[in-house]
């Protein structure tokens, strides 16, 4: 990261230069929900003093430590590896990030294990670990390096959005296959895959207790248990994709090819209100009535917005 220079964007962008923040934001420096510009500036300044203390513990020691999880420097994943997904990125949602750091590391209870990203706030710093596999191979079981990183690249872009209900939708978007892009989003929480995961060890639990102690439980209640989780959490999904196609459906019309991009820097509650709207045209009003008081839909106009 060449700190030197972000440094003096900063200060451009504390000022509400459009230019500045569009540049910041195709770097993946999303604007928060309803930051200003001095909050925003204030929250990538935070973001670089991490930035720092994580490069000179690394320097130093070779190890950096974050609420008890060690990063060692050996395991840093190379910039040529951000490299092979620019494009990706790029052509899906407009953005390009080098800047967060990512690590080869294996969590504990790592069996399947892929990836996952870490933000940490209130003061906005993220980094990401990838399976130690990737480090030497492309493939492992069902999961490519290539659309792994872009994932965890598209939640890192998301952090300030505080998004839980799309968030999944986007990140697998970067799947190649449409099998992996269309379920990948049915587990919005952790909760949910408890959820199903609970219902799933409560029927093995009365199976073992008919095989053994009670034959005449029924073991019915326990698979209609299993259906039930399964279609609520496939209903809500297909409800939510719905939601996300009337969306860009309504936004198509005033952004073009760049409505997915766009799509993806709005918030929770406003795709929804998008998608309900009559007609794009109505989007579009609603998107410059945005763009004069939210910063991000003035980031977004200046970005994305042909006339």
């Amino acid at each position: 990261m060449a700190e030197s220079h972000l440094s003096i964007q900063l200060e451009k962008a504390a000022q509400g230069d459009l230019k500045t923040l569009a540049d910041l934001d195709a770097r993946g420096f999303l604007c928060g929900l309803h930051e200003t510009a001095e909050e925003y500036a204030a929250r990538l300044k935070c973001l670089l003093k991490n930035a720092a203390d994580l490069e000179k513990a690394l320097a130093d020691t070779g190890r950096y430590e974050k609420e008890g999880m060690a990063f060692q420097a050996q395991d840093r994943i190379p910039p040529s590896f951000y490299r092979q997904v620019d494009g990706l990125c790029q052509r899906l949602y407009a953005f390009s990030i080098d800047w967060v750091p990512g690590f080869f590391l294996d969590p504990s209870f790592s069996f399947l294990f892929g990836g996952c990203a870490y933000y940490y706030l209130p003061d906005f710093f993220a980094l990401f670990i990838i399976r130690r596999s990737f480090k030497r191979q492309e493939r492992w079981l069902i999961y490519n390096r290539k659309e792994l990183l872009a994932h965890e690249l598209c939640h890192v872009a998301r952090i300030a959005l505080n998004s839980n209900r799309f968030e999944e939708d986007f990140a697998y978007r970067t799947a190649s296959s449409p099998l992996r892009r269309f379920i990948g989003g049915i587990f919005h929480h952790e909760r949910d895959s408890f959820l199903f995961l609970g219902s799933v060890f409560l029927m093995l639990a009365a199976q073992i207790l008919r095989t053994f102690w009670l034959p005449q439980l029924p073991i019915w209640p326990f698979w209609s248990g299993i259906g039930a989780v399964v279609a609520w959490l496939v209903l809500r999904h297909l409800n939510q994709a719905s939601c996300s196609r009337r969306a860009l459906l309504k936004l198509r019309p005033c952004f073009g090819d760049r409505a997915e991009a766009v799509l993806f820097r709005c918030g929770d509650d406003e795709i929804p209100r998008i998608a309900a709207m009559a007609t794009p045209q109505e989007c579009e009003t609603w998107c410059r009535q945005q763009a004069t008081t939210v910063l991000r839909w003035k980031v977004i106009l200046h970005r994305f917005l042909s006339n």
